[in-house]
């Protein structure tokens, strides 16, 4: 082809519009030609290369001259020393977050610049051009530029981090300024940080290190700020040389200053900068989400922070750590499309910024770390009990959506219960003159205790009061007591803090044994106290007993490190341990050295010796502890080591003689030297101690065995019982001899109430580890037969049954275990039956829940039948839900088992348009009941479908809720392996939420293909860079080699027992 005509019409043709002599493409790409006169002007081959040539040059020109004019934007690796334009920021002092020195006059008006981007932080960030500058005008507080673009998060797949502390300089004071947008999923802002030189870890100069992620940094200043008891004037102010640079993986930003200026001991700074970070929508950092307006039926956001525990480095720069604390001057900029803002403390004032935004200044908060800022902007609305309230301090309020306003009453009457228990037991005011609690529409964890604004997921914090809606006796409690937890917070961590993230457990298991206390004290029909016993042991020891635990204080080291210390360890166990505690000092020193350390740190930091040395003191005044002990002797060995011990107990005439060894799956370990300073208590058919103080110590790892001299009047004493760790106040399991648990079985019903749930929960839980053999606990189970009352016993079954049943699920003997738990639970059910009368107690509810879920789930046909036809009663008149609450989780999940995809999409039509959190989170448990394997996929699929109605923070529910079916468990590990970088990107790092996933799919892998499939899957993900997902399935790999080992050791014995009690019993198999 020598020449053509350029068509001016082919862009028509392109859009499917016809033109003459052109072309016209369709949607689907196919072409038809028109023939026609020729149109357009001829152009030669010649001038069509001139033409070429010229562009190119003209492109390349104008690459050049965009990358010198943009070359003074700070990026990642390219910071220059002192700010951006030397020159002119020594003329006009920038303004950044409200101050720069003390005496800084107010900045002067100018219109704001036109929308512009600054540099990125990571290659990851799409370029940002910095904003055209005035010369003779110093820009307004706080004025930076809008970016233009959104910015994307690519970096939101797990990765593991390490975590470095830099020494040397401590921040006094954060004065910040934020504007979120939601449009580009991004936040500008200004900070100013009041920093002071800190010899007191090293001596030597160091550079001032700031904390970020994913952060761009510009106009970086610093200067010298006034010494305590001086004062200076903004023509004092004195700039300081400085060098600056983005640190290893662009996770630090570095400041090195002048080295004359390290002989100075005493030398505060300011520094201060502007900055871009990321609307994360992972519910990590500065977070955006989303409800849809009832009244509107318009999408509605909502600004929200999560900085716990390393995330405010994701909103902005700063020292990122616990015993970093500081004071913060927050301020806020919001569009008026929004109505309200909140952070830490009260609002100061509310100005007009410009046109269609307003800037809201909050008071000035305590000394505290970066993980407890925060702030919301959003349309909620408050349920305005701050007035009718307004004599008592604090001020109490709760926030929410408009719709549910009438669910905070519950929750508003546990506030005004618990805080002035607290304030009396601390012997401690509240700190703060207000307390916020708002239910954010997508929560990573359940609550989080940011000091003054603590936030929550909907169903922590939200209780119908609405009949059709009433939540289950269970769902009330768990509000009560989280709610409780974090209010414990606001002094166990907040007023006082751990030093580092190693002691995560001081503050959250304070946190926890408080609740206890509270809940105790405010509601002693829970008997919280007593299940104490059951629910926290089991939650920590089954994480607790194999070769994956951790020491409940460790070095933490990484990005993972931290998410894997948020696990019941350091919740469950330090609670169990506090408890142990009071045990051993007793209630009045306890409380003591409590408030002591409350009044001595306040503001300040702790570790563990800081807890220890206080608790030694007031036990030796008060006499409880022996001189010669001390708590750090005796809790060391608690703290610093995994797992726990089991005291094997073995009669020798009238003594007893007692040994330990770390409890450890799938067997026993010779070669484990572990051991542990144990306190003992124990009674006997002739000794009642009457209380839990210890009489005995097993003190050191030198000692093989303790003889307790003269437990017995005599040594025929067979038929004598003697049974250890006295309301289970010690955190040990017990294994008798034969001819103890043989005594114990014969005087079971008169041994007291938690005596006998601990022995049942010893009992399967030894024999798992092949400690006993399965007749032991076969026998100690069937006691449930006649004791259909005692719900503590019940309770304490329940997770070793699940174990069993998951171990045996695919297995031919699950059939005769399926028949002999019908036996078992028969009695029970029969009595309780699905109904629910409304004159039962708190615990009788949740018992005869338990009841009818372990007969539906064990395929009693007087529970599947009623729980199909209530569900279908339901379904007949979808506006009246006949069920009652506490027994809604076994009726929904039978209902959709037993039935077909009606009953599904039923439910999930139910789950769409319900109004209660906690409805909701039962549906969703029930959605993966279902034995249809195209629903199962389907139900996978929606966990990664963001219009699906699933929010991130249930996804990990969802999908657990398919793994733990044994339909869907070969459905939900294929969804994962096939899709494992999309979901890690998805659900991002922050909430362990992929880890639960993996864990999930263990329950019932218990062969070696099992086990190589998941190796397959670790493999895979190394090739893709998930490094922390890697390292989540290996730890995985030691449940699967677990549940092998049990399946090669354990399965034909217990497979024997049972078949030899269902003959004996003659109990019918079908």
């Amino acid at each position: 082809m020598e020449g053509g005509y350029v068509n001016e019409e082919d862009s028509d043709a392109i859009m499917g519009v016809e033109s003459p002599g052109g072309q016209l493409k369709t949607k689907n790409g196919q072409k038809y030609v028109f023939n026609g006169p020729p149109s357009g002007v001829y152009v030669s081959k010649a001038c069509l290369v001139i033409a070429a040539f010229i562009f190119l040059v003209a492109l390349l020109f104008s690459i050049a001259i965009t990358y010198f004019v943009t070359r003074q934007g700070i990026s990642p690796k390219e910071v220059g020393s002192g700010c951006i334009n030397p020159s002119s920021a020594a003329d006009h002092p920038i303004q950044t977050a409200g101050w720069v020195s003390v005496n800084s006059p107010p900045p002067p008006k100018v219109d704001t610049p036109s929308p512009t981007t600054s540099a990125p932080p990571t290659p990851e960030l799409p370029p940002i051009v910095e904003p055209e500058k005035k010369v003779a005008v110093a820009p307004p507080v706080g004025d930076i530029p809008v970016p233009a673009t959104e910015i994307e998060d690519n970096t939101t797949k797990p990765t593991d981090r390490p975590l470095k502390l830099y020494e040397g300089w401590r921040p006094l004071h954060y004065s910040l300024l934020i504007e979120p947008h939601v449009e580009v999923s991004a936040s500008n802002g200004s900070l100013t940080i009041e920093i002071e030189r800190d010899m007191s870890k090293v001596t030597s100069w160091e550079p001032i290190v700031l904390d970020v992620h994913n952060v761009s940094i510009s106009n970086v200043r610093v200067i010298r700020a006034p010494l305590p008891g001086r004062t200076s004037n903004a023509s004092d102010e004195q700039e300081v040389d400085f060098d600056s640079d983005y640190g290893d993986e662009n996770g630090t930003f570095v400041i090195g200053l002048d080295k004359a200026l390290s002989g100075e001991t005493q030398l505060r700074l300011l520094l201060s900068l502007d900055f871009v970070s990321q609307l994360t929508d992972t519910l990590q950092g500065v977070y955006k989400t989303s409800y849809i307006n009832p009244d509107t039926k318009k999408t509605e956001w909502v600004i929200s922070t999560q900085f716990s525990p390393i995330d405010a480095r994701r909103a902005f720069p700063c020292f990122d750590r616990p015993d970093m604390k500081a004071n913060f001057t927050i301020s806020i900029i919001r569009s008026t499309e929004f109505k309200m803002s909140l952070s830490n403390m009260p609002k100061a004032h509310t100005t007009r910024y410009r046109p269609g935004y307003i800037r809201d200044d909050f008071l000035t908060t305590p000394k505290m770390p970066t993980y407890l800022v925060a702030f919301i902007v959003s349309n909620m609305v408050d349920s305005q009990y701050a007035k009718l309230d307004s004599e008592m301090a604090p001020r109490v309020e709760l926030w929410t959506r408009s719709p549910y306003v009438e669910m905070t009453h519950y929750a508003y009457k546990m506030v005004r219960k618990f805080l002035p228990y607290y304030e009396d037991y601390f012997g401690i005011k509240n700190q703060l003159p207000k307390i916020d609690l708002v239910s954010v529409p997508e929560f990573g964890f359940g609550a989080m205790e940011n000091w003054g604004l603590i936030t929550f997921r909907d169903s922590a914090l939200l209780v119908p009061e609405d009949l059709e809606l009433a939540s289950s006796s269970y769902h009330m409690q768990f509000v009560a007591d989280i709610v409780a937890h974090e209010l414990a917070h606001q002094w166990f961590g907040n007023l006082v803090t751990p030093k580092r993230w190693d002691d995560l457990w001081l503050k959250e298991g304070f946190a926890c044994y408080m609740s206890f206390k509270a809940l105790e004290f405010s509601h002693p029909e829970f008997q919280v106290m007593d299940t104490f016993t059951v629910s926290e042991f089991s939650a920590s020891m089954e994480l607790d007993s194999d070769n994956t635990t951790h020491a409940i204080s460790f070095e933490v080291r990484s990005t993972s490190d931290v998410q894997r210390i948020f696990n019941p360890i350091s919740y469950s166990k330090s609670t169990i341990l506090l408890r142990m505690l009071n045990s051993i000092v007793g209630e009045e020193a306890f409380r003591s050295a409590t408030r002591d350390l409350l009044k001595k740190f306040a503001y300040g930091n702790i570790d563990r010796d800081d807890l220890w040395a206080i608790l030694t003191q007031h036990g030796h005044e008060q006499g409880t502890l022996p001189k010669d002990l001390s708590i750090k002797q005796i809790m060391d060995s608690w703290i610093t080591q995994p797992g726990y011990p089991v005291v094997n107990v073995e009669r020798r005439g009238v003594d007893l003689v007692l040994r330990q060894e770390r409890y450890l799956l799938p067997t026993k370990n010779p070669a484990d030297q572990s051991r542990w300073f144990i306190p003992i208590t124990f009674e006997t058919d002739e000794l009642h101690k009457g209380d839990n103080v210890p009489t005995h110590w097993m003190r050191s790892q030198d000692e093989e065995e303790l003889i307790v001299s003269d437990v017995f009047t005599n040594s025929a004493n067979n038929d004598n019982v003697i049974y250890l760790n006295l309301n289970r106040q010690g955190y040990y399991r017990v294994n008798y001899d034969l001819t103890s648990w043989l005594a114990l079985k014969k005087n079971f019903s008169m041994l007291p109430r938690i005596t006998r749930a601990q022995l049942l929960d010893d009992a399967l839980h030894l024999a798992q580890a092949e400690y006993l053999t399965y007749d032991i606990p076969l026998t100690f189970l069937m006691e449930l037969f006649t004791a259909v009352d005692d719900e503590l016993l019940w309770s304490a079954a329940n997770r070793g049954l699940n174990s069993l049943a998951n171990n045996l699920k695919r297995e031919p003997a699950y059939e005769t275990f399926r028949a002999f738990m019908k036996f078992i639970v028969r009695p029970a059910f029969d009595r309780y039956g699905l109904n629910e009368p409304d004159n039962e107690s708190h615990l009788q509810l949740q018992h005869r829940a338990l009841v009818a879920n372990l007969a539906c789930k064990f395929n009693y046909d007087r529970c599947t039948q009623v729980a199909q036809m209530k569900f279908r009663e339901w379904m007949r008149d979808p506006k009246k839900n006949p069920i009652k609450p506490n027994l809604k989780s076994v009726i929904y999940c039978t209902a959709l088992a037993e039935g077909s995809f009606q009953e599904w999409y039923f439910a999930y039509k139910q789950y769409k348009t319900t109004t209660s959190a906690s409805e909701k989170e039962e549906i969703l448990g029930s959605l993966g009941c279902t034995t249809k394997p195209w629903l199962l996929s389907k139900y996978l699929n929606m966990t990664i479908n963001p219009t699906s109605g699933i929010l991130k923070q249930d996804g990990d529910r969802a999908f657990m809720a398919v793994a733990y079916n044994a339909v869907g468990h070969e459905l939900a590990f294929d969804f994962l392996q096939s899709n494992i970088k999309e979901i890690a990107e998805y659900y991002g790092d922050g909430f362990s939420t992929v880890s639960a996933m993996i864990k999930s799919l263990t329950v019932y892998m218990n062969r070696d293909y099992h086990k190589h499939k998941l190796q397959d899957l670790a493999a895979n993900c190394r090739k893709l860079g998930l490094r922390a997902v890697e390292s989540t399935i290996n730890l995985a790999l030691e449940q699967v080699n677990n549940n092998i080992y049990w399946r090669k050791h354990s399965y034909d014995s217990l497979k024997v027992f049972l078949e030899g009690i269902v003959s004996e019993f003659q109990i019918n198999i079908f």
